[in-house]
């Protein structure tokens, strides 16, 4: 099954004061919540290692000179041990964060998923995954998401915020499928002191209505997801990230 990814961002954003300061924290190549098989691992000094070996080291520069987005493959066509995979960063970042991430993502995930065959792994600021199966023939796998999150030090009306984030990615949904580069950002007013700020990015090899019909699954399912009722004293909780990733 084909490693395929979208990820959606929210952001609160005063539109009047300072802006907030980003990307100035150091990235630890450690990746969210990963997913290693455990079955049918390959061995050091195997051919299946020695090709994925050579694909590691391929895509961190193929992606850097491809628009920070690559898929390639490495060994013998309909071999089992020919290898796919897949890179790409998430358009939310700058350049330096991506070169750093596509250098450190390779070494992370083999270190985490040691023999692993089919691999997923979501970072910082890029997405890595590589499987002995064709990434061409699949259709998106809904059943795989993570979550990150942001406390925010003031209230909202909860009621108002899922209106307006709703509204936002629902467009946003439409925009990102319809493009060649699969993403698309905007903003919407919260009131007037504040905007809501959206990205939704699919990787490219996924064409537009698999982009699509993951945007939308994942856009529906925000509302259950963050409703936010046992925080509205003290901040609310908004969706800072969502990510959607599988093989």
């Amino acid at each position: 099954m084909a490693f395929r990814l979208v990820i959606l961002v929210l952001a609160v954003v005063a539109s009047l004061g300072d802006a907030a300061k980003v990307g100035q924290e150091e990235k630890v190549m450690t990746p969210f919540a990963p997913s290693c098989s455990t079955t049918g691992n390959y061995t050091d000094g195997s051919q299946y290692k020695k090709n994925l070996d050579e694909l590691l080291t391929t895509l961190p520069a193929a992606a850097g000179g491809n628009g920070w987005f690559y898929n390639g493959t490495v060994g013998d066509p309909g071999s089992p041990d020919q290898v796919f995979g897949l890179i790409m960063c998430y358009a939310d970042r700058d350049a330096a964060q991506c070169l750093e991430c596509l250098a450190g993502a390779p070494a992370g995930i083999t270190t985490v998923c040691p023999g692993s065959r089919v691999v997923r792994a979501a970072y910082d600021a890029c997405v890595l995954g590589y499987s002995p199966a064709s990434p061409f023939t699949s259709t998106a796998n809904l059943d795989v998401a993570f979550f990150v999150s942001l406390t925010l030090p003031f209230t909202v009306d909860t009621a108002t915020m899922a209106t307006v984030w709703l509204r936002l990615m629902a467009d946003l949904t439409g925009r990102a499928a319809g493009t060649p580069s699969r993403v698309a950002s905007g903003s919407t007013p919260y009131d007037e002191s504040w905007k809501v700020y959206g990205l939704a990015q699919c990787t490219r090899d996924l064409n537009t209505s698999e982009c699509s019909r993951c945007l939308s699954s994942l856009v529906g399912q925000l509302p259950e997801l963050f409703r936010n009722e046992s925080r509205r004293r003290e901040g609310v909780q908004l969706l800072r990230a969502l990510r959607h990733q599988h093989l």
